[in-house]
């Protein structure tokens, strides 16, 4: 009796580990997820034991990312208006 005890406090301590690994990566996930534009509840995956981080990591590898248009340039207001001045007598309006 004492060595099927045994295995069942493995199994238990085994799944306590996949829990706290799975709760600190969601945060990680989710920013991630959220950066690249792609479905959160995919964070979902990381709770199933065995091959959830394996169905995670493949997903992210090998779906095709939505592609984001540019940031806008951030440029300083006196780079800004030099360029606007530039713009405009290459123009020719000014």
């Amino acid at each position: 009796m004492g060595s099927a005890q045994s295995g069942i406090d493995g199994w238990l301590w085994t799944l306590i580990i996949h829990t706290v690994l799975t709760v600190l990566a969601l945060w990680p996930a989710r920013r991630l997820l959220v950066r690249a534009g792609l479905p959160v509840a995919w964070m979902g995956w990381l709770a199933l034991p065995l091959f959830g981080w394996a169905v995670f990591t493949t997903l992210l590898a090998f779906k095709t990312w939505p592609n984001l248009p540019p940031k806008p340039e951030k440029l300083h207001s006196r780079e800004r208006l030099k360029r606007e001045r530039d713009r405009k007598a290459a123009a020719g309006e000014g």
